[in-house]
């Protein structure tokens, strides 16, 4: 197979494909690439017909559904870029995201227009039968695409991403990006014909990337799983469809280790790959993933958003057969050039310290709308200035001596001073998700009479309490749900001047979850700042 050079390629070679290409698992509706491809050119027409053309926007303010699949190949089929919003959103902030990527067409699902009224949201049109708007299930014979003047440096997409101050960021990745992105993921993990993908993550997470598009590639299904709710939801539909993929973050994977009553009781053994990233994942946790699910071959990807979601990759049949507590984040894919710089944007030798920096051509055109926050995030290098942009990940690495895999260390702007001594956040996380019983946790500092600073540690514990390994614990309770056998574990793993001030153990119901299955840090973080007096 030639590998594409318009993402939108990779599903016009299948236009005439019976096979079936999408499966919502919310409503049952299965589409094949043939019918998808029809539905497709009556939207298509639709959109053209209200101006949206190369270098135009179509804005999805739509749950996810096959008609959200198709909104986003007809955008991409007129030359112009997706950008999928997350509809339940409040509507000041949709407004904000609208105005940032100025969208040409705004297509909104049923429920959803209040989050537009007098957002700048460009020509609105209403998704669903009856609605004067667009209707999914419209048909059009296809004919092939044409716009002049395409090329691979186009916008494909925006995903919004949240920074450290949680303003917006629009990354945009071309043609290109995707492309490259695809094409290694390929080359180094391997697909096959009949691939069948579980997509939990919503289409505004840009891990959506990498199920859809790995998927069309070589012609799979992709399960499309509603809002993720239940752990239960995720084994129940691997039974039921066969599937053979599926890409989960470890918050997630967590909850499904502590919660394996139900998968017990279920067939999971057409899963070939788990794919997970986005945050550390023990290896103990993937250890009894393994016992319960044998035979899978985990896929531990990192990158940011900013790099077309994974940049490097670690392929493992064995998680615990590394002897370490977290697997690397491995090696980067075909087309990047990973360097481990010095403050100075300067190579260091391998196994030192330094800022992972990304360069080739998985590197994100810019932020939408902010050329300055661009300029700050695309460096070039200094020894060797014709290599292009370098996208400074804010990550602490090291390069391991002989095999080379990249070990993933803490963010650089985690970094904070107690009493003199530097903590890094992700370090004190890590060193909790470790433990038995503690299915995510979340600390930040807060301020602190004597110390300047100091640290609250959030811990999502198990419902079941799992009893701890550590034989210190034994006497007492599990990390997950005790504070003193959180504690006694953690001063075996952490310095004491990283041990936290305050410990607040969360239950399920107690704080919302991000849409990626994360603890909402933004929540957590406003909730401690209403703590401190004005």
């Amino acid at each position: 197979m030639n590998p594409p050079v318009l993402a939108d390629d990779i599903l016009e070679r299948r236009r005439d494909d019976p096979a079936t290409a999408v499966v919502d698992l919310g409503t049952g509706e299965q589409v094949s690439y043939r019918t998808l491809a029809r539905r497709v050119q009556a939207l298509t027409d639709l959109l053209a017909g209200h101006g949206v053309g190369r270098g135009g926007t179509v804005a999805l303010v739509l749950d996810k559904s096959t008609a959200s699949v198709a909104a986003l190949w007809a955008a991409l089929r007129l030359g112009a870029r997706y950008v999928p919003l997350d509809e339940s959103l409040p509507a000041a902030r949709t407004a904000r995201l609208l105005a940032a990527c100025a969208p040409t067409v705004t297509l909104v699902g049923p429920g959803h227009r209040d989050l537009v009224a007098g957002a700048p949201a460009g020509t609105v049109i209403p998704v669903g039968a009856g609605t004067g708007g667009w209707d999914p299930a419209a048909e059009a014979a296809p004919r092939p695409p044409a716009v002049p003047g395409r090329t691979p440096g186009d916008d494909a997409y925006v995903v919004f991403t949240s920074g450290s101050t949680g303003a917006p960021k629009g990354v945009v990745i071309s043609h290109r990006a995707l492309c490259a992105l695809l094409t290694g993921v390929q080359e180094t993990v391997g697909f096959e014909d009949g691939m069948r993908f579980l997509n939990v993550a919503p289409l505004f997470f840009d891990a959506s990337v990498v199920d859809l598009w790995s998927t069309f590639l070589v012609g799979g299904t992709v399960h499309l799983l509603p809002r993720l709710r239940m752990p239960t939801q995720i084994t129940r539909a691997v039974e039921e469809w066969r599937i053979t993929d599926t890409l989960l973050v470890p918050s997630v994977i967590r909850m499904l280790v502590g919660r394996f009553s139900d998968a017990g009781r279920r067939d999971l053994g057409s899963l070939r790959r788990l794919w997970f990233g986005g945050e550390s994942c023990p290896v103990p946790v993937l250890e009894a993933f393994s016992a319960l699910v044998p035979g899978l071959r985990y896929v531990h990807g990192y990158g940011p958003t900013e790099t077309t979601h994974s940049a490097t990759l670690f392929l493992t049949d064995a998680p615990g057969a590394h002897g370490e507590e977290f697997l690397p984040i491995g090696h980067p894919l075909p087309a990047v050039d990973a360097v481990v710089a010095d403050d100075g944007l300067r190579p260091v030798p391998d196994g030192e310290t330094g800022e992972l920096l990304i360069g080739g051509p998985q590197v994100m055109t810019g932020y939408c709308g902010d050329p300055e926050r661009t300029a700050r995030a695309l460096v070039t290098l200094p020894d060797r200035p014709a290599a292009g942009l370098y996208y400074r990940s804010g990550d602490y690495v090291r390069r391991r001596p002989g095999d080379g895999a990249l070990v993933f260390l803490g963010r650089r702007d985690d970094a904070l001073k107690i009493n003199g001594n530097l903590v890094h956040l992700s370090e004190v996380e890590a060193a909790t998700l470790a433990l038995d019983g503690v299915d995510d946790c979340c600390a930040l500092p807060v301020p602190h009479p004597l110390t300047g600073r100091a640290l609250v540690l959030f811990v999502l514990g198990r419902k079941d309490g799992a009893a701890a390994k550590d034989s210190e614990n034994t006497g007492g309770g599990a990390p997950g749900t005790d504070e003193a056998a959180l504690r006694r574990a953690l001063a075996l793993r952490l310095p004491d001047y990283m041990l936290p001030s305050r410990v607040e153990f969360l239950a399920e119901g107690d704080i919302a979850l991000t849409p990626s299955g994360k603890l909402d840090r933004d929540r957590l973080r406003a909730a401690l700042d209403a703590e401190v007096p004005a």
